[in-house]
């Protein structure tokens, strides 16, 4: 009985072994499978597909000598001028180079501008201008020159604004803040804050 025992446990351990080996087997046999299929669908299959970027919308036209005239009541309102721009229907929009802006205002007030860039909503009429280094100045007949980098022009509420850093110099007088509304019409001026004025 005893070696009759032994033998089939000898037996049960040598098949034990044996479905063993054939299970760790059959795992490596399947991992190699699936290293083969990796392999042979490509670098598609394991890096993602990544969206080429949009380029940037190409103009609807070019022009050179760009000029855009804004009259109100039979008189020239403002008047922008441009050696080249470049035009986007779509957005309504000009994108302009070497930019100068004369406003006119009620009792012959007038204020110039030279600026590198600009851009102009055809349908708002509002325009932005802007100096890639130092400031622009808007010369105001009046005496009075503002200084800074960039302003916009609201054609709607006739203001011109701006939130960078200016400064307002005239007749024996300088103004220096942050942010400006300025109101041609009536020929008012607020700087928004941090305002220091001197008098010379």
């Amino acid at each position: 009985m005893v070696c009759y025992s032994l033998r089939m446990m000898a037996k049960s351990a040598l098949s034990f072994q044996r479905v063993a080996k054939a299970g760790l087997l059959g795992i490596i046999f399947a991992v190699l499978a699936t290293l083969f299929m990796l392999i042979l669908g490509g670098p598609s299959r394991r890096v993602p597909q990544v969206s080429a970027p949009a380029l940037p919308q190409a103009a609807d036209a070019g022009v050179k000598g760009f000029s855009f005239v804004q009259s109100k009541d039979g008189l020239v309102d403002w008047k922008i001028q441009a050696t080249q721009a470049q035009v986007f229907d779509t957005d309504a929009k000009a994108v302009l180079n070497d930019v100068q802006v004369t406003l006119m205002g009620p009792d012959g007030v007038t204020m110039t501008v030279a600026g590198d860039d600009g851009t102009i909503n055809t349908l708002s009429k509002d325009f932005v201008i802007s100096k890639k280094s130092g400031d622009l100045a808007m010369v105001l007949n009046s005496g009075y020159t503002i200084y800074t980098s960039r302003f916009t022009w609201d054609n709607q509420k006739h203001r011109i604004w701006t939130d960078e850093p200016i400064t307002i110099k005239g007749p024996r007088l300088e103004v220096t803040g942050q942010g400006l509304d300025a109101f041609l019409a009536t020929q008012e001026m607020r700087v928004r804050r941090n305002v220091r004025v001197g008098i010379h």
